[in-house]
């Protein structure tokens, strides 16, 4: 198993590509501390447990590494993932949703980033996976404070890529395409209409179709195992062709 007894932060697991990452983390024997808005399920796995935070909050962060010190010592592996996709062009973004966004997707990969570097460097191979999106490599019409944040992440994970990589922490990122989600499941209300969504993803993927969330995870679980021991500062994108299209 990749990941026997490894420690593992997730952000952003009540459903989608999140969930799907704990499930094949657990699968492959980590530990993993599931972060998440909403109640813990009933049915919780031995090596799983939630914790409840505002991935936007200092205090909540604050607190979450000192309760993951205090119990765990150390952590393996972070993986960044949760974030929102609210549309608007420059006429409707407000101040407060470009801030709203902003601070979602990209100031609480900071934070989250920022408070656990003390507990990575107490491992011996420890790395960070963020979850951008194909919005960070090529723009997007009406998406213009999401695809901002999405866009930031790369440069924000090759910078930190070369800060971390003297304590052996490798950082990279993942750039999905469409994914079968609720963020995609949205922009189909959006457009309001099952053929013309249908054709609008198969035409945008060259191979023609939304990715399926385990694909991501697949592809994020690869980058925080040892199997991507050489690898770092990059930002992988995951999406079916999109990004070359």
């Amino acid at each position: 198993m990749r990941f026997k007894n490894k420690i593992a932060l997730v952000t952003g697991t009540s459903s989608g590509i999140g969930k799907k990452i704990v499930d094949q983390l657990i699968k492959e024997g980590c530990i993993v501390i599931a972060t998440t808005r909403k109640d813990a399920p009933k049915k919780i796995p031995k090596k799983l447990e939630y914790y409840k935070i505002d991935v936007t909050s200092l205090s909540e962060w604050n607190a979450l590494s000192k309760y993951i010190k205090k119990k765990y010592k150390k952590l393996d592996i972070l993986i960044n993932n949760a974030g929102v996709r609210i549309s608007g062009d420059i006429n409707t973004t407000s101040l407060d949703l470009w801030n709203h966004i902003i601070n979602t997707n990209l100031t609480s990969i900071f934070l989250g980033c920022k408070h656990c570097i003390s507990l990575l460097k107490k491992s011996k191979n420890a790395n960070i996976v963020n979850l951008a999106s194909i919005t960070s490599i090529r723009g997007v019409k009406n998406m213009l404070a999401y695809a901002t944040s999405k866009s930031a992440m790369i440069t924000f994970t090759s910078s930190l890529a070369l800060d971390l990589a003297k304590n052996n922490i490798r950082v990279n990122a993942v750039a999905p395409g469409a994914v079968d989600t609720k963020m995609v499941w949205s922009l189909r209300k959006e457009i309001n209409s099952q053929v013309k969504f249908n054709k609008r993803m198969k035409d945008a993927h060259p191979l023609g179709r939304i990715a399926k969330p385990q694909e991501i995870a697949n592809v994020v679980c690869f980058l925080a195992s040892s199997h991507a021991s050489f690898m770092t500062g990059l930002t992988i994108p995951v999406d079916g062709g999109r990004s070359i299209k």
